[in-house]
């Protein structure tokens, strides 16, 4: 009797797993909100779209925006590793920065 509950747990686990691996957001594609040197806090879509993170169209200025890549890729670099084909979304990814509020 207490393997049959056992296994009847176990097959639960499983199925609830599966269906919220299914349903999860692909890990290369997030919404972030970083903080640049200067105290500038800017949102950022990473393979995203822009709405997602509540992009503002307030042009950055290139360190600005060279800095704000850098930060908001961090997460991409941990996924990848140290090798990773080329393009994909980890190496070649699509970045969108924009002043928060």
């Amino acid at each position: 009797m207490m393997n049959r509950t056992l296994m009847l747990a176990l097959v639960a686990v499983a199925a609830l797993w599966t269906t919220g691996s299914e349903a999860a957001q692909p890990a290369y594609s997030y919404a972030t909100t970083v903080r640049l040197a200067d105290g500038k806090t800017l949102n950022c879509a990473v393979n995203e779209s822009v709405d997602v993170a509540h992009v503002s169209s307030e042009p950055l200025t290139r360190r600005e925006q060279t800095e704000a890549d850098v930060l908001a890729t961090q997460r991409l670099r941990l996924l990848s590793g140290p090798t990773s084909e080329y393009p994909s979304p980890y190496t070649a990814p699509n970045v969108s920065c924009g002043a928060a509020g």
